[in-house]
């Protein structure tokens, strides 16, 4: 008896060397149970279990594993409980568990300072097969000689767990958003974000509002026919159609009720009319030139004062023969006569003239 007390001492002693001596790397001189894959196990006896050591920072041991495999097929409740005699007063041990998988089950708490900073215990619920018990010295210059004590509690019936009783840590808080984080464009806008000063929004924008100034700030209501900065943005004005307004294409306005009549106020009454093409009805031979007759007049909008060419069909987006300018003659109602200075075999080749203003 009066030997193993000797020895306690001599261990106590050893510890406080350790911490009196210069820094060393925590696992300097640990030994085989330093690591998860040679932890001690702890034999059961019963449903209880112990296993004793020592651990010191300074002393480059500062980890002793421990390996505790509870009854086979049973689950239960297994409370841990870790007490320590420090070299001095305030030197702190603490432990961790284990599953098999090596995920971190619990960690030990402080039982509180009516029992003198010494204890630490941790939970596991419901607990079932081998766990790894890290027991350690939690600072530089901790360390203690320790007694780590199990005891399992199976349950025979009824919840393994009662989820009400639950210890859910809350949720991490989302980090704060800075408050220019927050872009703007003017789709998004909104007065009190300070990223849209320099923008104006596409409806709504307040009076006066400085970003808005030339970018059609009536766009919400429709836009001012008056401001130049919202012809390309507004709609067209129903029942009005307005040739400023970009919207306003040729759809928005009427059909012309006369072509042989322009009218500038509206596209589809071109000032000098249409492009029109008509197929050669007649053709003479004279001094060099061809005189032809084609089959559109005045009743399709074509005047003297008109271009006139032989195209290569009868579409007026048809390409243009080379060297097939023609010189109008005449017009009356229904026919044109021109002159042109291609071969009888090239005009029947190509027997269509298109007629264009100037």
């Amino acid at each position: 008896m009066m030997l193993g007390k000797s020895v306690g001492a001599l261990a106590l002693v050893g510890l406080v060397a350790a911490a009196c001596m210069h820094n060393v790397p925590q696992d300097a001189k640990s030994g085989e149970d330093g690591k998860i894959k040679s932890a001690k196990p702890m034999k059961m006896d019963g449903n209880e279990a112990t296993a004793k050591g020592i651990v010191t920072y300074p002393g480059g041991d500062r980890i002793d594993w421990k390996l505790l495999e509870l009854p086979a097929a049973k689950r239960g409740t297994l409370d841990l409980t870790l007490s320590w005699q420090p070299p001095r007063p305030g030197l702190q041990l603490a432990f961790d568990v284990f599953d098999e998988w090596n995920t971190l089950v619990v960690s030990s708490k402080k039982a509180g300072k009516k029992k003198g900073g010494k204890t630490r215990s941790a939970t596991v619920s419901p607990a079932s097969g081998k766990y790894f018990i890290r027991v350690y010295a939690v600072g530089r210059g901790d360390a203690g000689k320790y007694k780590l004590a199990a005891e399992f509690k199976e349950q025979v019936a009824g919840p393994l767990y009662d989820p009400l009783k639950m210890d859910i840590p809350d949720p991490p808080k989302l980090a704060a958003v800075p408050e220019n984080e927050v872009g703007c464009d003017e789709y998004t806008f909104d007065v009190k974000n300070k990223a849209c000063a320099n923008v104006c929004p596409a409806q709504n924008a307040p009076p006066g509002w400085p970003a808005c100034k030339g970018k059609c700030p009536s766009l919400s209501t429709g836009g001012d026919i008056n401001d130049p900065s919202c012809w390309d943005k507004m709609p067209c004005p129903p029942g009005k159609p307005d040739k400023k307004v970009k919207a306003c294409t040729p759809d928005k306005w009427p059909p012309c009720p006369d072509k042989k009549k322009p009218d500038p106020e509206n596209p589809n009454c071109p000032v000098g009319g249409e492009p029109v093409v008509g197929r050669v009805t007649q053709k003479v031979s004279q001094g060099g030139e061809l005189k032809i007759t084609i089959s559109v007049g005045k009743d399709q909008g074509v005047q003297k004062t008109w271009r006139a060419y032989v195209v290569k069909g009868p579409d007026v987006s048809d390409a243009p023969v080379p060297g097939g300018d023609a010189r109008i003659e005449s017009v009356d109602k229904t026919s044109t006569i021109v002159w042109i200075k291609l071969t009888a075999d090239q005009l029947s080749a190509n027997p269509y003239v298109k007629f264009s203003p100037k």
